[in-house]
């Protein structure tokens, strides 16, 4: 008899299916441990679900899922931003349907109650065939709204679970990866308006996310794009360059390019080594800022390549975030990181973005075909286990965290299931820093 089939059930044993240098086959594939995850990660901790710049005037919303569960998020006339539980509380209809808008009411197309966008209840039709004693609850019958909702720099966030840590907590490390990225906006803002590219992956959440920061994969999975593209921003053999990959703890890792761009000390090797000369509007507005100094190095350094636990992805200059489906399906959402007023920067990026997420573009559509292989080949249950090894003897502790001097290393994923197993297998997730 195999492990897998001695071993105790999720619910009691999550530990047991993550050892420090691998994991389970079943991690990706149990339909148990899925539920798990939603009741555990995405029921009770905090969730990335929209950017306000995706609704910047009253009366502005978009629709997401925390897990399973849809949602409204809107700014109201106030200019708060709400998180609302996208159903009607009469009969449970899916109160919203479009994917993005303005209105300051909601209707229900069920039965017409009517509700604003702060979530009070509004109107109820044929109101005589309440009694008072109903109708005087009605304020207790306003959409619900989520009971935590943060946000750090733009980025706002939701909790499902009334209790549990700050979003401050919560993000630990990976606000040095915002605050990276955002270093690159002359106003200190985003815009993320450009529209979101779905992508179905039949693969687990996971293997999503963990293939985001994976430094071992690229000159295997995305061999074609280094023979179209004759010169790469850097090279992707470990020995030629100072690319590090980082565990920041918390779940949050990294693919960290700083140290060979700042031995390289080049402006934009991120952005295609464009000059200068090609940019004058965005230069100028980064020096009048930040001053020239802090500009050059903004340039050099770039922007982050960090994945924040459990589904944002803050990829260079794209922004991604994941919606687990199943065990084995996820949709991967992508736009651009446009910055507010430079056109001729973000007339680039969107091409940028359409050549490497896009439809026809290089990089996720190699990535997707890897996913559902891997996917596939998880169907034979031997070997049981995933294999996490690499670089496990020369991960180092510092101050950011557990880092590798070699980017090909596992490190990121080993942080990512030492975290995992931790909110999995506590008796409440919020102790364990969901």
């Amino acid at each position: 008899m195999t492990e897998l089939q001695t071993r105790p059930a999720p619910r009691t044993g999550v530990r047991d299916l993550v050892r420090p240098d691998r994991v389970h086959g079943s991690v990706y594939t149990d339909p148990e441990v899925f539920e798990l995850e939603l009741q555990r990660i995405y029921g009770q901790g905090w969730v990335f679900v929209a950017h306000d710049s995706e609704v910047p005037e009253p009366g502005d919303y978009v629709t997401r899922r925390i897990g399973r569960d849809p949602v409204i998020v809107t700014r109201s006339k106030d200019g708060d931003v709400h998180v609302l539980a996208n159903r009607c509380t009469h009969r449970g209809n899916r109160l919203c349907n479009a994917e993005r808008g303005n209105s300051t009411t909601f209707r229900c197309p069920y039965h017409g109650w009517t509700f604003k966008n702060d979530g009070a209840l509004i109107g109820i039709p044929m109101r005589n065939g309440y009694s008072e004693e109903f109708l005087a609850k009605r304020s207790e019958l306003g959409l619900v709204p989520l009971p935590r909702v943060e946000s750090y720099r733009g980025f706002v966030f939701a909790s499902l679970a009334g209790d549990g840590i700050s979003l401050r907590e919560h993000l630990g490390a990976a606000t040095g990866a915002i605050d990276r990225l955002l270093a690159l906006s002359p106003s200190g803002t985003l815009d993320l308006r450009a529209g979101w590219m779905k992508h179905r992956h039949f693969s687990n959440w996971k293997m999503v996310i963990e293939n985001n920061v994976d430094g071992y994969h690229a000159l295997f999975t995305h061999q074609s794009v280094y023979e179209a593209v004759r010169e790469a921003k850097v090279s992707h053999v470990p020995s030629k360059v100072e690319v590090y990959v980082r565990d920041l703890g918390d779940g949050h890792s990294e693919i960290d390019y700083l140290p060979e761009y700042s031995r390289l000390d080049e402006e934009f090797v991120w952005f295609g080594r464009a000059p200068r000369a090609k940019l004058p509007g965005y230069v100028a507005a980064m020096e009048e800022a930040y001053g020239s100094e802090a500009t050059h190095r903004a340039f050099v350094v770039g922007p982050p390549h960090t994945m924040i636990f459990p589904n944002l992805f803050l990829a260079e200059m794209n922004i991604m975030y994941v919606e687990p489906i199943g065990p084995g399906e996820t949709i991967a959402y992508t736009t651009p990181a446009l910055i507010p007023g430079i056109p001729e920067m973000n007339s680039r990026m969107l091409r940028r973005t359409e050549g490497a997420m896009g439809p026809a573009g290089f990089l996720i559509a190699d990535d997707g075909e890897i996913g559902a292989r891997n996917q596939l080949g998880l169907a034979s249950r031997n070997p049981e286990w995933i294999q996490l090894a690499r670089g496990f003897t020369t991960d180092e502790r510092d101050e950011t965290g557990t880092v590798n001097h070699d980017k090909s290393s596992e490190t990121p994923q080993r942080g990512l299931w030492h975290h995992w197993a931790s909110v999995l297998d506590a008796p409440d997730a919020q102790t364990a820093g969901a």
